[in-house]
């Protein structure tokens, strides 16, 4: 991991507190020593170790882990981690192994497994105590995220295998490799549209206001009204596939492919700035307080910081997987990462 300049501080306040402790021993034994030799009362000690609650007054800035530290690995999965989503203390991750496991984030333990994909499980979403998640058997499956039980099935993309979900208001958007997005009611689990226009795989959705954004294999962005489904603009730049998609504060982010970041103006629909850092490509992004975090399948995950001029700087950069960096979720500032090495990482961010 790259060290930040807060990292950088911290460690060397460590180190200055340390050498001063130490100073402070050695004069107390030499004046001590001294006293000894003289036949006088001792220099008093003060023991600042006597109680937890002084190494927590006095010391605690210093023990605290600094930002962007590894805190856990979760083990389990059999295959590549595709895709995370949280509910409460609750993590689902699903996999190429056609499992989705749950987890405890207070504790790390595994705490169920749902069982039904015949093939691997690329997307997830929640939406009012329901699980969706799409698959590369070409189903989206509901489950109950209490009992772990299945729901319903929803069959309908003509044997494409399922890359991305996305729920607005009571809908779901299905987005496959047949080259259409799906919108579904997520009450009747009824089709209602069935959006085409993409030359390419359906790889990411986001949806901003009434807006649908789609990312493809096609190297373009498309923008669809949500009420109308005809598509409004398209965007282009990117020079391979677009991986992944989000919307922070009006600005659409894009990952893709061709290893950059492209940002875009979701009202004027120019791009205004793109981020190059990764060396392969970008497969997930996220947001906290203002930081871009973005995953790649060059095995890292870069944290992004933007200026007032649009120019954006990475300011850590976190190691550790061992494979592509599939997916991203934050929790209570701690974010999770799931890779190709079957692993999902938890970091302190």
């Amino acid at each position: 991991m790259i060290r930040t300049t807060v990292m950088n501080n911290i460690i060397e306040e460590r180190y200055d507190l340390c050498k001063s402790l130490y100073l402070i021993k050695k004069e107390t034994d030499r004046i001590n020593k001294e006293k000894r030799k003289q036949g006088e009362k001792l220099h008093k000690r003060v023991d600042i170790f006597a109680l937890p609650s002084h190494i927590k007054i006095l010391f605690g800035p210093f023990m605290k882990t600094p930002l962007y530290t590894h805190i856990h690995t979760l083990v389990g999965h059999t295959s590549s981690v595709n895709c995370l989503t949280l509910h409460e203390n609750k993590l689902f991750s699903g996999s190429c192994d056609n499992t989705i496991r749950v987890w405890n984030t207070e504790t790390y333990e595994q705490i169920g497994t749902l069982r039904g994909h015949t093939d691997r499980v690329e997307c997830l979403t929640l939406h009012e105590n329901k699980l969706f998640s799409g698959s590369g058997d070409n189903t989206i499956k509901i489950w109950n995220i209490e009992t772990y039980e299945e729901i319903a099935t929803l069959i309908g993309h003509n044997g494409g295998s399922m890359f991305c979900l996305a729920i607005h208001e009571n809908k779901l958007y299905t987005g496959s490799w047949n080259n259409t997005t799906r919108v579904w009611n997520t009450e009747t689990y009824e089709e209602i549209a069935n959006v085409e226009g993409q030359t390419g795989w359906a790889y990411c959705l986001t949806l901003h206001e009434n807006k649908m954004y789609s990312g493809s294999l096609d190297k373009t962005i498309k923008i669809w009204n949500t009420e109308t489904y005809e598509e409004i603009s398209i965007l282009e730049g990117h020079t391979e596939g677009v991986r992944c998609l989000t919307v922070h504060e009006n600005k659409l982010y894009s990952g893709s492919r061709d290893k950059t970041i492209r940002i875009w103006n979701t009202e004027t629909y120019e791009e205004i700035a793109t981020l190059e850092g990764h060396t392969n490509w970008v497969s997930c992004l996220t947001f906290h307080e203002n930081k871009l975090v973005s995953g790649s399948g060059d095995s890292t995950i870069r944290v992004w910081v933007g200026t007032q001029t649009e120019t954006y700087e990475t300011i850590a950069s976190l190691r550790g997987h061992t494979g592509i960096v599939y997916c991203l979720t934050l929790h209570e500032n701690k974010l999770y990462s799931g890779g190709g090495d079957s692993t999902i990482r938890v970091w302190k961010i």
